[in-house]
């Protein structure tokens, strides 16, 4: 089971020779659908971080056989007060029903400043499985956490494979 992924942000240069060096870690090269020069390395080793800029974030739950292949859907949550509880539970039940998605992990961030955000990493075969789930029931439980407001503060990002 995995317990930490991290990620990190850079140039296509810098970021392949970060793959070079260290060859025995699960790294997968991602670029935004939105802005195909936005490059992200995930280290799913599970292993500290070797990153200098990492984005930390410890596992919490996961759905089983999490198989992150394809697509990333990258959702992170912030919320204040009782609706943490809410939030929790509710990314929980996507996880524990995971419909068409590859694979997904509930994580938290792991420094103080942004210690109560979630994040619900989700991999799916391809768009069309991400937009029929986006339509779905699983995700409209999600719709009070995914618009910005002062209780709350909501973030996503679609990721697919650099070759």
């Amino acid at each position: 089971m995995l317990t930490k992924i991290s990620l990190t942000f850079g140039s296509r240069q810098i970021l392949q020779s970060i793959i070079d060096k260290y060859p025995e870690r699960h790294f997968k090269l991602m670029q935004t659908t939105t802005h195909t020069r936005k490059l992200a390395l995930f280290d799913l080793s599970g292993k500290d971080t070797i990153f200098k800029s990492p984005v930390e974030l410890s596992v919490l739950d996961e759905t089983l056989d999490a198989n992150l292949n394809g697509l990333f859907y990258y959702q992170s949550f912030q919320v204040n007060g009782d609706r943490q509880k809410l939030l929790y539970n509710s990314l929980q039940k996507v996880i524990e029903d995971p419909s068409d998605m590859n694979g997904g992990y509930l994580l938290s961030v792991d420094n103080k400043v942004e210690a109560t955000t979630l994040v619900l990493l989700t991999s799916w075969k391809d768009f069309e499985s991400l937009t029929n789930w986006q339509n779905s029931e699983s995700f409209k439980s999600l719709k009070n956490f995914t618009s910005m407001g002062s209780d709350n503060s909501y973030y996503d990002e679609i990721y697919k494979s650099v070759f």
